[in-house]
Order: structure tokens, then sequence, then C-alpha cells
């Protein structure tokens, strides 16, 4: 996730925490120790109140990592690899790199969250049941906080609200009774997108009648699950379109080759005044140099084009962002989103037979989309450019 920084490791997981996160964790200390615990419990220091309050929104953060671990740790136990854990305002989420292969293990990855924390919620009401947590106590005050908090973090996680845990487990329930994933995909998603509105609509009443931080959060909250639950469904209108399909499907099997040789306002004058392309790969015969850009020519001072050499500019072929003809065109895509490129450069054994931008991937889809039972066709440049 952006913006977000290294904590710690815990059971080989990266720990990492949003920038957001250090305004939520302040907000939340400052309303328990200034409205939730003098009202239940009277009587201590401004002092006291703080420093219960400070140690409440750390504690609580524990228990989030808690969950988001348990997630983590099943996932992994399922052979899927997880990138890191990252707290942010909204509680943390588990970076998974890959979609679960079956229903059962979407299920229990998602499940075991909420079960987390309504486990979580009974071991610190237990506490309050021990001498330890005395009346009136600092140790009474943070474990019935705790305990009711992780008890709606529990319940909260359970509303079937894709891509909140209840969503999933919804996916996995539709998925095992229809064995479709992309139906149980979509039921999930277009429920959590109603959801997410209603949550809207009832924050606005809530403002509209008095409660105005209670109506301003759930709407918050509701267009955070709406507006993640409609990106998920396009992402999976993506993978279906895209499924199947390889990146000689997308690829420019034509692309404009240029000599190492040139200097930058040879670059301009002879091809991208003429060819209009963004990209163009450096070849010296068959052996691939590199890769040269607009945005590489943009950076160039114009008084110094006609004498630093494209060599001096380009991305060299070692440090190339690559895919081959045959990989699928859907993890293309994810290279080309992670990385943040316009185009990528298509190597087989070693060679650079092609190029392949968004706007084709993006070609391929509009295509198969009017055509899904068509292949698609392969960009070629004309005859004689």
């Amino acid at each position: 996730m952006n913006g977000s920084f290294h904590i710690v490791k815990v059971f080989g997981f990266d720990i990492r925490a949003h920038f957001s996160w250090v305004f939520i964790f302040l907000l939340i200390a400052w309303s328990v120790a200034t409205r939730v615990l003098p009202a239940e419990f009277p009587g201590w220091t401004p002092g006291t109140y703080w420093t219960v309050g400070v140690i409440s929104s750390l504690l609580l953060f524990v228990c989030v990592l808690i969950h988001e671990l348990s997630h983590s740790i099943v996932a992994r136990s399922r052979g899927h690899q997880v990138r890191s854990i990252t707290l942010f305002f909204l509680g943390g989420v588990s970076e998974i790199e890959d979609e679960s292969d079956t229903a059962g293990e979407e299920f229990w990855i998602s499940v075991v969250g909420p079960l987390t924390s309504l486990a979580l919620a009974a071991f610190f009401w237990l506490i309050l049941a021990m001498p330890i947590a005395g009346e009136g106590s600092a140790v009474r005050a943070m474990a019935w906080y705790l305990a009711i908090i992780n008890l709606m973090l529990g319940v909260f996680n359970l509303i079937p609200a894709y891509p909140m845990d209840g969503g999933r487990v919804l996916k996995s329930l539709v998925w095992r009774a229809t064995g479709s994933q992309v139906r149980a995909t979509a039921t999930a998603a277009t429920t959590g997108m109603l959801l997410g509105f209603a949550m809207i609509g009832l924050g606005i009443l809530l403002a509209f009648y008095g409660n105005l931080i209670s109506g301003l959060w759930l709407v918050f909250i509701g267009w955070f699950i709406q507006s993640t639950a409609s990106a998920s469904r396009r992402q999976q209108v993506t993978s279906n379109v895209l499924r199947g399909r390889t990146v000689r499907e997308a690829m420019d099997e034509k692309p404009v080759m240029v000599e190492p040789g040139l200097t930058v306002q040879e670059l301009m004058d002879r091809y991208i005044m003429l060819e209009f392309q963004r990209a163009y790969l450096v070849s010296l015969g068959a052996n691939f140099q590199g890769l040269v850009s607009i945005t590489d020519v943009k950076r160039v001072d114009p008084e110094q084009r006609s004498s630093k050499f494209i060599t001096e500019i380009m991305t060299r072929s070692a440090g190339v962002v690559s895919v081959t003809p045959e990989e699928p065109l859907e993890a293309a895509l994810q290279k080309l989103v992670a990385n943040d490129l316009n185009q990528l450069v298509v190597l087989q054994e070693g060679r650079a037979v092609g190029l392949l931008s968004r706007g084709d991937v993006l070609r391929v889809m509009e295509v198969a989309e009017l055509l899904p039972s068509s292949a698609s066709p392969r960009r070629q440049r004309p005859p004689g450019q």
C-alpha cells in the first residue's frame, strides 16, 4: 500500500503502517481519554485518562494486527504468498498475492479474522472477572473497552459487504452453491455496493438529525465499502475478459527499433516526429540494448539533445521490466500497474520480439467484450512502415 512504512516483522510477515494510521491512533486515544472513560470511570485525573487512552488505542491496533495475522497465517498455510500486513485508518489489510483456489479456502481465510476478534472479546471479558481488574482500576477500563471494541469488530466484519470479511464469506458460500467463482464475486460485490449505499444514506440521516460525527463516519465507511466493492467488480470483469489470453495476442509484433548510436535529436527527427510512438527498442542487430521512451526524451534539456546519445538516457536491458509472449495477459497488466509503466518489452530467449502497452491491453479488452468468442486480432504494423 502506497504511503506506508515498515514497523516490524512478525512470524515472517512484514508489518507496515499507513500514514493515516497515525491520525486514527491519536483520534481514538483522544476519544477514549476525553469521552469514553470519563463517562464510565469518573473521578480519575486527566493524566490517568490520557495514559489509559493511549495504551487502549495501542492495544486496539494490536488486536487489529492479531486479526490480520490470523488471515495471513491461514493463507500461508494454504500455499499463498502474503506480501505484507498494513495498518491504516479503517483497521488493517493483509496483502495476499493471489486469489483462493477453492470456495472452502476462501471461506476459512476470510472467516478466521472475525472469529479471532470474537475470541479476543471473550478473552478480555474473562480478564474482567479476575482480581487484577478491580472496580475502577485502569486494567478494568482497558479490558472493558477492548472487550466491547473486539466484539464490535467481529460482528461488523461479518456484515456481507465485499470486500470485508463477511463479503468474502458470502462469496465463498455462493461459490460453493453455484460452482462459479465469477458469479460469486459479482454477487458479493453487488451486495457490498448496495450495503455501502445504505450506510451512506443512514449516515446522512444521522448527520441531518443531529448526530453529525457518527453520521459522517458512517458516510465515510459506506463510501469506502461501496467504492472498493465497485472496484472489485470491475477487476473481476477485467479478469474474465483477459482470462486465457496471452501477451502474444495483444503485443505489437513489429515495434520500431533504433540504433544505439543515435543522438536524442536524431531520434526525434527520424522517428518520434514520424512514427509518433511512445517507446522505441534500442537494438544492435539482434542484440537488445534497452528501451527509450518519450518520457526519457522530455527529461533532456533541448540544448543538449544534439550532443546526448540515447544510450545515455535509455533504460538498459538489465533494468527493463519484461514479459514473454506466452505469459498470461492478465499477469502482464498487473506488471504494468504495479510498476506504473506504460509499456513492457516482450522478450523471447533474450531477444526483443515486441512491445506491450496499456493501450494494447485495453484494445484487446474492448474487442473481447464485443466478440467474447473471437480470438483477439494481433496488432501489426502495415507493410512498408
